[in-house]
């Protein structure tokens, strides 16, 4: 039986064909030192000093060729132009969830969304009021915090419980923070620092529960196609009919195709009816429902494709990973990396080395002239951590392991 208000979202009759222009496949060289001076990267603007940047989570890979090619013909029209969505958009996003992860979401239950975070944001001011709670659970991405307090909420921690090396959620401390003032709760899935693909069964219990208190589920899934290891991202919405009814997931190719700045590229599934109309009209009334035209082709484009290039990413990023748990089995230098089921950062427990998070960040930062995201920002229980960004070419990542080695030396 379907969840209420979720009819008109049924499976897509038939999958998109793979665009006949695609360049040929293969030979992709992720090796390649492409030099970023010059483009205003936001993440080479921190090295001004020769420090190796591995913080912010965009890639030093080529963006996904048929993508690239795609925006190339675009723009030999020699015209931009104000330009509608076209219904072309809405299908490729589902057939690529029904194709991908199994989640037979139809057209009807899809939204533009302006960016995942501002997307997110977005839902904050459609469902909750100034003064209203809503829950995060970190350490997670610290972007969530930040603008819920930006705009007037009140986050409220429940952080993941660490055990015997292994994260989990802390579902029975949930129920106990929830209160008359709680409205939301953000999940990250693939949980973003800590690299976990929440199971089925996970995902099903916080439905329920938020259902049964009356809690909103925002689900960032902006990782989710950088699935790893054989591990399946599981969409938030498509676990239960409840999941249904309380959830709202965001994602899009901005991570997977590595399209970091193409602003805009992002989609929102909503289920169920009346929050999807409530939320696409908040949208609508602030003007943020219009793609760019670029938009519009990168998002086609990259979900029209038959995944080579992606498979091939996953496959380098899997290498890169083994080369830093290798290098730090073979170096005993008081650092554990925690393997990521999803995306291309890597969490590093580094916590043995008895070192406050200013000296730890020191230490990465001034003494090995490497730049890691500071694990304290992702909140409770980020303290003693700090995230790696291996999408870089295997050389590039080495000798920043190197350089770890020497200044721990």
């Amino acid at each position: 039986m379907a969840a209420a208000g979720t009819a008109a979202c049924l499976p897509a009759g038939s999958l998109l064909q793979a665009c006949s222009e695609a360049p040929a496949t293969g030979g992709w060289d992720f090796d390649e030192i492409i030099d970023r001076s010059g483009t205003w990267s936001i993440k080479y603007g921190r090295a001004s000093g020769g420090e190796i940047p591995l913080w912010i989570a965009d890639m030093d890979f080529r963006t996904d060729p048929y993508v690239s090619a795609a925006l190339r013909r675009r723009l030999e029209r020699d015209i931009m132009g104000y330009t509608s969505l076209p219904e072309t958009f809405f299908e490729a996003i589902a057939a690529w969830e029904g194709r991908i992860h199994g989640y037979a979401t139809g057209r009807d239950c899809i939204g533009y969304a302006p960016g995942v975070i501002t997307g997110i944001n977005q839902a904050y001011l459609t469902f909750t009021e100034p003064g209203d709670k809503i829950i995060v659970q970190p350490p997670v991405y610290d972007h969530f915090k930040l603008y819920i307090e930006r705009l007037g909420r009140v986050a409220v921690d429940n952080p993941l419980l660490l055990e015997n090396g292994r994260y989990r959620m802390d579902l029975e401390g949930l129920e106990r923070l929830i209160d008359s003032k709680t409205r939301m709760l953000v999940l990250c899935n693939p949980h973003n620092p800590v690299g976990i693909c929440w199971d089925k069964e996970t995902l099903t219990a916080l439905a329920s529960l938020c259902e049964r208190h009356g809690i909103i589920v925002v689900s960032d899934e902006i990782h989710g196609d950088l699935a790893l290891w054989g591990h399946r991202h599981i969409p938030f919405c498509s676990v239960s009919e409840a999941a249904a009814r309380v959830g709202m997931i965001f994602a899009g190719p901005t991570k997977a195709f590595n399209l970091a700045g193409l602003s805009g590229t992002a989609y929102c599934i909503i289920p169920d009816a009346a929050k999807r109309e409530k939320y696409l009209g908040t949208l609508r009334s602030a003007k943020l429902s219009e793609p760019s035209v670029m938009t519009i082709e990168a998002v086609l484009a990259a979900y029209r494709e038959d995944t080579a290039w992606l498979d091939s990413l996953k496959d380098y990023l899997q290498g890169n990973i083994r080369q830093v748990e290798q290098f730090f089995a073979d170096e005993p230098l008081g650092i554990v990396p925690f393997r990521p089921q999803a995306s291309f950062l890597v969490w590093l427990d580094c916590r043995a080395l008895g070192l406050s998070q200013p000296e730890l960040m020191d230490l990465f930062i001034r003494k090995a002239r490497v730049i890691p995201s500071d694990g304290a920002g992702y909140g409770p229980g980020g303290e003693g951590f700090v995230r790696l960004n291996i999408g870089c070419p295997a050389s590039v990542l080495d000798d920043a392991l190197q350089r770890i080695r020497r200044a721990l030396d």
